[in-house]
């Protein structure tokens, strides 16, 4: 692969051949008995998630904040994604954003760097694209934009593969930066709709895994009147710094929140375990 542009850097490769699921050390295996979950991420990448907290003991309640649908404009999408074939850097947001080029352009053959925001991202890059992905050590727009491969990108076309709307934090910075930025909106998030009866039997959970702060909002803007006290009382597992920032300001919590070390099914599941006592402690 020729080296263009001074675009290039040597960064950590990441190979994902089959699962973006790491395991997490730990000195015991984590113990959730007695621990109902509820998990709110889209169907799409929930069930191995289900998985994990299942093996570690605990009951899963699946019931998305946010439904995943096609970007309003799909002929503006495929054009995105042509260009990104030829773009310096490819730089992926979400595995949902890949779900999304895979089925408006099932033949991609990009010949740019390849980043991607996490360990699940970069799997489903990696197959969709057949290419290496790299990934950084934190799983967010700051762990990306420390990347040596971001770091100097001034005249280099880089392609971003996302949804509609979510933070502005790494388009922002990539401009400042001097690169020549094309996102390309592949998905768009809408609030799920969950009936009174449904949610109350999701606020008696122990635990709540919210993934992103538009997520938080919706769940916040259900939980009104005597279901916040509830929401209040739940252990809220978080994907970032962010989420646990906002939902801080926003509720009283019993148990203070907790953020995932490293998104994948395994680091969420580790997540709780340091907040949950095992049956009979």
């Amino acid at each position: 692969m020729p080296w263009r542009n001074g675009c290039w850097w040597p960064v950590r490769i990441v190979f994902w051949p089959i699962s973006a699921e790491r395991s997490v050390s730990s000195a015991s295996p984590p113990d959730l008995s007695g621990a109902t979950v509820w998990l709110t991420r889209p169907i799409a990448g929930a069930e191995s998630w289900r998985r994990a907290f299942e093996a570690a003991g605990a009951e899963v309640l699946i019931e998305p904040l946010l439904v995943i649908e096609a970007p309003e404009d799909e002929p503006a999408a495929r054009a995105g994604l042509a260009r990104a074939e030829t773009a310096d850097i490819v730089i992926a947001t979400s595995a949902n954003a890949i779900a999304g080029a895979a089925r408006l352009c099932p033949r991609w053959t990009p010949t740019g760097q390849l980043l991607a925001v996490g360990d699940a991202t970069a799997a489903a890059l990696a197959d969709y694209s057949g290419r290496a992905v790299a990934t950084p050590a934190r799983s967010d727009s700051e762990g990306l934009l420390a990347m040596p491969a971001l770091r100097d990108v001034a005249g280099c076309r880089v392609a971003l593969l996302a949804g509609q709307g979510g933070r502005e934090a790494l388009t922002e910075a990539l401009t400042t930066r001097g690169a020549q930025l094309d996102k390309i909106v592949l998905y768009r998030r809408v609030a799920a709709r969950i009936e009174r009866a449904r949610l109350e039997r999701l606020l008696a959970a122990d635990a709540v895994v919210v993934t992103s702060v538009e997520a938080w909002r919706h769940l916040l803007a259900l939980a009104e009147g005597p279901e916040r006290a509830r929401l209040a009382r739940l252990r809220l597992v978080a994907a970032s710094r962010r989420v646990v920032q906002q939902a801080g300001y926003d509720v009283d919590w019993a148990i203070a929140p907790v953020v995932i070390e490293r998104m994948d099914a395994a680091g969420a599941v580790a997540a709780l375990d340091r907040v949950w006592p095992a049956r009979g402690q």
